[in-house]
């Protein structure tokens, strides 16, 4: 299950190497008498610390104790190749169950674009059902810009129909989002929300950025940056965003997905049904490597309009058990929501 945040998401490299020094790390002498080369240990070193200095949970870490664990499988680690079980070990450690590592692709691909989503693909189904309209999502990941704004076009274009046929109210279904990238669905769904601010992102020193929405679009706003991430095509605003919008979100609704329901919450008009979300709402950093191997690591909490941080699952206002609850009483409860 592949969950990308693009904070922007949107993809944004973390290139330095932090400053910090830690007395831990191994020096070259010191690797050397361990049979591990001077490549082999710089290399290490270097991703280490980009790691250990990002990582949103770093004071809930013994960064000495997962250093030490690491280095005990890079004896006579002699290439930069050689020290990727003790980096897979090092990121599994921060057991944020968001952070994962990928080996360098083949040779004339990139990495991301090897986690991306088959161009041309319609990552959503809708329809309108006795005045309700449904929308379901689906997970959806790619670097290609005209492709995100294709899907938000789309999207956009659905509600504006669904619109234009004045349902009662929307469902949009979030239990097969398991993540990805916001862009195009935020841009989308953003005449929907009635705040500019759409979502915040707080690192571990404190540091906030937004999602924004202004005219047809949406911007990511850190400090005195502004970057257009989406915009639509034609825009109008939508009487959907008056109506009753009902949620659905399941164990599997994470990531990417959990970020765009966040920023439905808080809206007196949105209600939550199903079971809790998967609780990955973490923002991501892309840590590229010397040899283009690449870490994506947690480095953010998401916040909702409240300020409220999400660190674990989002709990549905109104709890329904699949064991228990078939679908057909869920539709029922929320149409009679609605109504």
């Amino acid at each position: 299950m592949i969950r990308f945040y693009s904070k922007s998401m949107f993809l944004i490299g973390a290139m330095a190497v932090a400053g910090c020094s830690r007395s831990y790390l191994l020096t070259s002498r010191e690797a050397a008498q361990q049979h591990i080369s001077p490549v082999a240990i710089h290399y290490f070193n270097t991703a280490f610390q980009q790691v250990s200095s990002q990582s949103y949970f770093k004071k809930d870490i013994d960064f000495k104790q997962l250093y030490l664990s690491a280095v005990t499988q890079m004896k006579n680690a002699d290439s930069c190749s050689d020290t990727y079980p003790a980096i897979r070990d090092l990121v599994a450690g921060l057991n944020d169950r968001h952070s994962f590592f990928k080996a360098p692709p083949a040779a004339g691909s990139s990495v991301l674009a090897s986690l991306s989503t088959k161009p041309g693909s319609i990552p959503f189904h809708a329809s309108i059902n006795n005045s309700y309209g449904l929308i379901e999502l689906k997970s959806y990941n790619a670097i290609d810009l005209s492709d995100r704004h294709r899907i938000a076009d789309s999207l956009y274009a659905t509600l504006k129909k669904m619109d234009q046929e004045n349902v009662r109210g929307l469902i949009i279904d979030f239990r097969k989002m398991e993540g990805g990238t916001t862009v195009p669905f935020l841009t989308a769904f953003a005449p929907l929300i009635n705040q500019d601010i759409l979502l915040k992102y707080v690192d571990n020193k404190g540091h906030a950025s937004y999602i924004t929405r202004y005219k047809n679009g949406i911007y990511t706003k850190s400090g005195s940056k502004t970057t257009r991430l989406g915009y639509l095509t034609d825009y109008a605003p939508l009487k959907l965003s008056e109506k009753p919008i009902a949620i659905i979100t399941g164990n599997y609704t994470a990531s990417a997905g959990e970020m765009i329901l966040i920023a439905f919450l808080g809206l007196p008009n949105v209600k939550t049904f199903g079971a809790p979300t998967y609780g990955v709402a973490t923002g991501k950093s892309n840590i590229f490597l010397a040899d283009s191997a690449f870490i994506s690591l947690a480095s953010s909490v998401t916040c909702d309009r409240n300020g409220n941080a999400y660190t674990g699952p989002v709990t549905p206002q109104q709890y329904a058990d699949p064991r228990v609850v078939s679908e057909e009483q869920l539709m029922t409860t929320i149409h009679n929501w609605i109504k």
